[in-house]
């Protein structure tokens, strides 16, 4: 979905794959697990209404099993263990166990289980499958628990008791089951080696939970996508979708094979998603220029997946979303339609190639992905695609601020499939790069796995910081009844801190400033900055000492980069290190403003004015772009976008702020230019709430944002009401005004008196200020600035202030 054509379209990449678990009883290839470097797992809250453990001696388990029943007495794995396997165990189940038992100062011996009833020492484990761990049943029986024959697809049994000694059984439903037992085991242990007698039996309520990394800009790195398969097995993960929009080999290449150094990194990203147990779907996204009824394109998406499968994939996707939607006069002959075209396309690769190789059904994306209502295109695409392929949507709308049971039914008619599931495009910032999203994730109902196959998160361009709500789908597409989004943020947000308390809280006022999500009604705006901002002014306003809260909050953001440096996730502060610098700059700046206010009460004009002074410099490092960006033709470039800290509640203060400044001493010079009083309009649309009448209302902190890209000949205008003698016009574009961003790229300024006779005075230089300086004052009442060439990259228009006035201010 392409921001370069709407901010809420397709402008955030969005969609998922199907794990191997579809297929019962395959297995993924072995290897050693990896760990996520300095990541240590914390376990979080468990919801006391819905299958908690009924004793407090109980550590949490994240996600919340589906039950947990306690025995008496605890057990404690000392000294030497013995991991009684089957010759069939799955490995990386297997190592993860060794590692965990080492971890807490255990000696584990490996025996095997036919005919070692006379090698065991030590407390006993038991680790498999019933299948392929022989002596797993009567271990099982032994500790009164039934093992796992029943349980969904990665599902497993943990038994833990005395049976003449310590006794432990760890049996998977399959392979992947039991690889998630020893994770259970993990947080019981919780860095010690006692865990209490009790049994869990537990199943995921999803089969499809993970990350589609379907987004534009810069790809993540690859080892951040290996840190991701870390952090999804052990959270009970099991997809990963490689589709990055501005992988030139998925999409504006998509027929030329891989090769060298590419090949090598795509490689060891499926051995390391394995060796996590994480389904690795490649999705390749042909349909800018694919002829679906050519059969040099059909060969050429396969000769692509057969390179793809012999590094191991056996799950594929093919994504065809954000494409046009006319068809080549070839296809339109044949077919008649666009969804007729598509369906007879992916029936054939799944026919001719993934039904052939016996491979995991084939995924896909339509080009209709949004909105539960019925559409010929959806009845077609549904009605004539293989019912086997897998089928992504995004909800009602690209963004969906809520999924509910309802809409999720009507979406399954619509499609006439059932295999639906969900590309969530949240936390993705593709289409708001200046912006991090650190808020939990809310508003999907409990129900959604009664109809749907599952979800796949689509990311942040921030690999780390986008573990947050990654660590939320974990809970909840495990257990959508269980999920609490206010626990398990919290939990997910100590274990990327670590232990450290003020650690900890120093992460959440970070992720304070960052909580709104602008594709939700009411989402909050910075709650905890602006309860404080709220009481500032409240305790001005009735003649009383603003307090310290307010003050203490900035002060402690100001030293953010210093307080985080301790964070388990170190990539996380790596991630958000631009926002972070510039949350400081902003933060210094308002603690120079509520000096300047101190000394406005004191009378002190002159420090006033300094403290001022002191602000505007703060306020100027916080715009500058410190962000680096990718666009279409592939190229990172640094230092492109400014850096969104505080949803909105900074500029607010700042605002207030320099309104009391201007009421004291209305010509000091840090002011910000005020222009006269006017009305704005403009040709090309509105984006959301951004209205045109932003360009006018004093405040730099607020803007106008256009709905399209512009075209010779559309406009931004000015009415003053009525004619004065001008000597100035400034006009601020983009997000800062030092970094070229949305802005009219090529246009004129130009001056009216009556709206019919125009006067060029000025024209764009590429800069986001169009500042105009006249040496006679010239009569008008209307000012417009007249596009006369279209954007570069198809970017679209903001506008912070068209300010226009008798006087200039100083240079």
């Amino acid at each position: 979905m392409n921001r370069s054509t709407s901010p809420t379209g397709p402008s955030s990449g969005t969609h998922a794959s199907a794990p191997s678990s579809l297929r019962p009883g395959r297995r993924t290839a072995i290897g050693l697990g990896l760990a996520l470097p300095g990541l240590a797992t914390l376990p979080g809250l468990v919801d006391p209404a819905v299958a908690a453990p009924p004793s407090p001696d109980v550590p949490a388990i994240r996600p919340t099993p589906q039950s947990v029943t306690t025995g008496s007495g605890s057990l404690r794995l000392a000294g030497r263990v013995s991991v009684i396997v089957g010759e069939g165990t799955d490995a990386v189940a297997r190592q993860a166990l060794v590692d965990l038992l080492e971890s807490a100062d255990c000696k584990p011996r490996l025996v095997t289980a036919t005919g070692a009833e006379d090698d065991v020492h030590g407390a006993r484990i038991h680790l498999g499958t019933p299948e392929d761990n022989p002596a797993l049943a009567a271990a099982l029986d032994a500790l009164g628990a039934e093992g796992p024959a029943d349980l969904a697809a990665d599902g497993y049994v943990l038994a833990a008791g005395k049976d003449g000694g310590p006794h432990l059984a760890l049996a998977g439903r399959d392979a992947r089951g039991t690889f998630y037992a020893v994770q259970t085991l993990r947080q019981l242990l919780a860095g010690g080696a006692s865990l209490p007698a009790l049994t869990v039996r537990d199943a995921p309520l999803m089969e499809i939970r993970g990350a589609i990394e379907g987004f534009y800009g810069i790809p993540w790195s690859h080892e951040a996508r290996k840190d991701l398969f870390a952090f999804s097995g052990e959270h009970k993960l099991n997809t990963y979708i490689y589709t990055p929009k501005d992988d030139l080999l998925l999409r504006a290449q998509w027929r030329d094979l891989y090769e060298g150094e590419e090949l090598d990194r795509l490689r060891e990203l499926v051995e390391t998603a394995n060796a996590h147990h994480v389904t690795f779907t490649f999705a390749l996204s042909p349909g800018n220029d694919i002829t679906y009824g050519s059969e040099d394109d059909l060969q050429a998406t396969i000769t692509k997946f057969e390179q793809l499968r012999q590094l191991g994939v056996d799950s594929f996707y093919i994504a065809l979303d954000d494409i046009p939607t006319e068809l080549g006069e070839e296809d339109a002959a044949q077919f008649g339609s666009l969804a007729a075209a598509q369906a007879h396309y992916l029936n054939r690769v799944q026919d001719e190639y993934v039904r052939a190789h016996d491979l995991a059904p084939l995924q896909t994306v339509p080009t209709e992905y949004w909105g539960s209502g019925p559409s010929d295109y959806k009845t077609t695409f549904g009605e004539d695609t293989d019912p086997d392929v897998r089928i992504q949507w995004t909800g009602e709308g690209v963004f969906s601020p809520s999924v509910t049971e309802e809409s999720v039914v009507a979406a399954v008619e619509s499609y006439r499939t059932d295999h639906l599931y969900i590309w969530d495009n949240f936390p993705v910032n593709d289409g708001r790069r200046d912006r991090l999203f650190l808020n939990p994730l809310e508003g999907r109902d409990p129900s959604l796995h009664e109809h749907l196959a599952g979800f796949t998160a689509n990311p942040m361009i921030q690999p780390y910081a986008s573990l947050i709500s990654l660590g939320n789908y974990a809970d909840y597409c495990w257990n959508p009844p269980s999920y609490d989004a206010a626990q398990s943020w919290d939990a997910v947000v100590d274990e990327l801190a670590g232990p450290d308390e003020a650690t900890r809280a120093a992460l959440r006022d970070l992720t304070d400033l960052h909580q709104n999500w602008p594709y939700r009604d009411g989402s909050p705006q910075a709650p905890a900055l602006g309860a404080d901002v709220d009481a500032y002014w409240a305790a001005s306003a009735a003649g009383g000492a603003p307090g310290t809260a307010l003050g203490d909050r900035l002060t402690r953001i100001a030293g953010l980069e210093d307080a985080l440096a301790g964070m388990a996730c170190a990539g996380f502060l790596e991630d958000v290190r631009p926002w972070v610098v510039a949350g400081a700059q902003w933060a210094q700046g308002l603690l120079e403003q509520h000096a300047m206010l101190a000394a406005l009460a004191a009378g002190d004009h002159e420090e006033a004015s300094a403290a001022a002074a002191r602000a505007v410099e703060q306020f100027d490092l916080a715009g500058r772009a410190t962000v680096p960006d990718q666009r279409e033709d592939g190229v990172h470039k640094e230092d492109q976008i400014v850096p969104s800290v505080g949803d909105g509640r900074v500029e607010v203060f700042v605002s207030a702020a320099w309104e009391i400044l201007r009421a004291e001493l209305p010509d000091d010079p840090s002011l910000p230019f005020r222009g006269l009083p006017a009305t704005a309009s403009t040709t090309m649309g509105t984006y959301r709430d951004y209205a045109p009448a932003r360009m006018v209302d004093g405040d730099l902190g607020t803007f106008y944002w256009s709905s399209r890209a512009p075209k010779a000949g559309d406009e931004i205008r000015a009415d003053l009401g009525a004619v004065h003698p001008l000597r100035f016009a400034r006009v601020q574009m983009a997000k800062s005004d030092g970094t070229p961003g949305d802005q009219i790229h090529s246009g004129v300024l130009e001056l009216s008196e009556d709206g019919d006779s125009w006067t060029e005075v000025g024209r764009t230089d590429g800069t986001p200020v169009l500042e105009v300086r006249l040496e006679e004052a010239r009569p008008a009442r209307y000012a417009r600035v007249r596009v006369t060439a279209p954007n570069p990259g198809g970017q679209w228009v903001q506008v912070r202030e068209l300010g226009l006035g008798e006087t200039a201010p100083a240079a």
